[in-house]
């Protein structure tokens, strides 16, 4: 009996999981400062939801998130009581979240970082930097210069080879870098949790 052969694999394209969430009633830090979800705690969470590995998530050299013996990896970022946390396998990612409020010195050294007036500046220049940087690895080093792609809607394409992507979740900016674009699916929050925007 001849038999057709089985179907080649059909490469599945990696997803890019994102949770986005807000402590209901933050804890308060000895300068009664609203005190950040827990990064590990999200990144465990994001996991979960995205069926991804169920064990700690530990960090390579430059800092950024992956599950030891997975293809999976993960970033995490923090605004007061909310954090953003997001997971994906096979590709590098890092994300950030900003909240809206003044920041001057933070901006005008940022605008000598990406060679533009400080007037121009925002914080979603400062999300984008900061996204890309962690899914780079090189978090933890102060950048000398740092080129971001003009902003349009959806992927774009960065002049290391890297993609950003950025918009708005509610009143913060949020900003995400791939290796590659990747497909978004933002988590539903479960029952019993706060809806975000």
């Amino acid at each position: 009996m001849n038999r057709p052969a089985p179907p080649a694999p059909v490469p599945m394209t990696p997803v890019l999981h994102l949770y986005l969430s807000t402590t209901a009633r933050p804890h308060r830090d000895a300068f009664g400062r609203a005190a950040s979800p827990s990064g590990l705690a999200l990144l465990r969470d994001a996991s979960r939801r995205a069926a991804g590995p169920d064990a700690r998530p530990a960090r390579d050299d430059g800092g950024r998130w992956h599950w030891p013996g997975s293809a999976w990896r993960g970033s995490v970022s923090h605004a007061g009581p909310r954090g953003l946390a997001a997971v994906a396998e096979g590709a590098w990612i890092g994300v950030d979240l900003q909240d809206e409020r003044p920041r001057p010195a933070a901006l005008g050294w940022l605008a000598g970082v990406l060679g533009q007036p400080p007037e121009g500046v925002t914080l979603r220049h400062w999300a984008e930097s900061e996204a890309l940087l962690k899914a780079k690895g090189v978090a933890g080093i102060r950048p000398r210069r740092v080129d971001l792609p003009a902003w349009r809607e959806g992927w774009r394409e960065t002049t290391c080879g890297w993609w950003l992507w950025s918009g708005r979740a509610g009143a913060d900016h949020v900003a995400v870098a791939a290796e590659h674009p990747l497909p978004m699916q933002w988590s539903e929050p479960r029952e019993g949790e706060e809806r975000q925007p």
